[in-house]
């Protein structure tokens, strides 16, 4: 009768205090039709689900950056959730995230508990820490004679999406990467000609146990696309499993990413 509590209460142990923190820096290539040459081997490393709260603390916030700001990217992307439910913890969370730095910059959009919290107040933060937050707008990165378009969506669940102004005046003939904190758009008609959507959102189930699976799965369809690659047709999806957590502070089977996106030219 021992063994099984113990068993028990070694992987509650485990699952509070020892997966939460086990960060796992994921790397993953992305082979996108018609890259431009000067983009081969671009690299992307993305933040997302950080959940700033009394749970996640500053120190723990800033300990994420650093492991992030060491795999020395092209480019960082942060796709949301940045605070869970109170506008105090809005502000230290950017003021951390000011340490990251790219020869491609920093690009942010927002996440459906930043509609719960502030979306103004984020993306002023944001912004004041030289984070730009690509609300419904897209930008150009340039090298050379060489682009790749990066487009970025308000949070779709909340009904803030602006698919017009997200991709007005894009070049079809150029890949477009989009920042979507609902993994869900790959299902719309609206994003058939991005060539990657990068997001977060699911946890990736937060807990997810061997046979059953993640327990959340049975109750949302959010978990439709957990986390990893997926594709429609020529359209790519990349879903982190995130660094915080919600609800329960717990994690079990689901390790804390941070996601290290490489593009290749597909042949």
């Amino acid at each position: 009768m021992a063994a099984p509590l113990v068993a028990v209460s070694a992987g509650a142990a485990y699952s509070r205090l020892i997966e939460p923190y086990n960060y796992w820096i994921s790397e993953t290539d992305i082979f996108i039709r018609d890259l431009p040459p000067a983009f081969e081997g671009f690299r992307i490393t993305q933040l997302t689900d950080i959940h700033h709260s009394r749970i996640l603390g500053i120190s723990e916030v800033r300990r994420v950056i650093s492991l992030a700001q060491q795999t020395k990217p092209d480019m960082f992307v942060l796709t949301g959730d940045y605070s869970t439910s109170y506008r105090r913890y809005i502000e230290p969370c950017a003021e951390a995230l000011a340490a990251l730095s790219a020869p491609e910059g920093v690009w942010a959009v927002l996440g459906n508990h930043d509609h719960y919290t502030d979306p103004e107040l984020t993306t002023r933060a944001l912004a004041r820490n030289h984070i730009t937050v690509l609300n419904n707008t897209h930008t150009t990165l340039r090298r050379g004679a060489d682009s790749l378009q990066l487009s970025g969506i308000d949070d779709w669940s909340w009904n803030a999406t602006d698919w017009a102004r997200a991709f007005a005046g894009l070049d079809a003939s150029t890949p477009t990467i989009l920042l979507s904190h609902q993994p869900a758009v790959l299902d719309l008609e609206q994003t058939r000609n991005v060539s990657l959507i990068i997001s977060g959102h699911t946890h990736g189930g937060q807990i997810k146990f061997p046979f059953f699976g993640a327990p959340a799965s049975h109750f949302t369809n959010d978990l439709k696309y957990a986390r990893g690659l997926f594709r429609r047709a020529d359209t790519q999806l990349y879903v982190s499993s995130g660094t915080g957590v919600i609800g329960l502070p717990l994690r079990f089977g689901v390790r804390p990413e941070i996601a290290v996106l490489r593009l290749s030219r597909s042949s």
